[in-house]
């Protein structure tokens, strides 16, 4: 059936409310997709909103952790810099107390120092076995000058093997794993050393000597001896 047939099956009024009902149901059908797609368009936006706020919330959380970071940086690169200069000032309060140190050791015992330099605070520490020792001690020099000194320490060890007087030299015989000592400082260096004695070696003192040279040019010499029972220490 062709639709210009339907008025003349229905009549006139009745195309017309037919009609009209499609034009109210297709309105009607409309207007609930109209809504529809409104609550979807709402529920996407208001879920839009939320995530807005979460992500303002969230950037202010992150911002004022920003903030409080930053401020912690710097208050401990103010506390890095204080403590780089308290640093600085022990430094000089050592060196000080160094040069004093020096000056009456040198005015109480002048012997054992020439020309500024000497040895201060030598330990010597039993290691492992019997003839394996541990040596300790700083080298200064006395004289306020901003030169470096520098030399090699030699050491002699009197004492007795096999009930025969023995001296062992650090030039001659290999007691000194690495070597006689070098040195070259301003101001002070502290020294570690290691002895390999040989067996049935017994110690009875220790002889430091060198020569002292500044812009390669010989200051002096030095020797100090130690007794070795007085500078043995015992570990706890």
């Amino acid at each position: 059936m062709h639709v210009s047939d339907i008025p003349k099956r229905l009549g006139h009024t009745r195309t017309v409310i037919l009609l009209g009902l499609s034009l109210i149901a297709m309105v009607v059908f409309g207007f609930v997709l109209a809504n529809v797609d409104r609550s979807r368009l709402t529920d996407a936006l208001a879920s839009a909103n939320n995530a807005v706020t979460t992500l303002r919330a969230e950037n202010a959380q992150l911002k004022t952790s920003q903030n409080q970071l930053r401020v912690e940086l710097e208050l401990a690169t103010m506390h890095a810099e204080q403590l780089k200069t308290e640093l600085v000032s022990l430094q000089e309060k050592v060196f000080s107390l160094q040069q004093d140190k020096a000056f009456y050791q040198h005015v109480m015992a002048p012997e054992t120092s020439q020309d500024g330099f000497f040895i201060d605070g030598l330990e010597i520490t039993a290691s492992a076995g019997n003839n394996y020792f541990k040596g300790s001690m700083v080298l200064l020099q006395q004289r306020a000058v901003n030169a470096v000194v520098k030399g090699t320490l030699q050491l002699e060890i009197t004492g007795s093997q096999n009930g025969k007087h023995t001296v062992l030299q650090s030039s001659k015989d290999a007691f000194l794993p690495e070597g006689d000592i070098a040195f070259g400082f301003k101001y002070f260096q502290a020294v570690t050393f290691y002895l390999q004695l040989p067996d049935g070696f017994v110690p009875e003192t220790l002889r430091f000597y060198t020569s002292v040279y500044q812009y390669n040019r010989k200051r002096g010499d030095y020797e100090r001896e130690y007794n070795w029972q007085d500078v043995l220490t015992t570990t706890p």
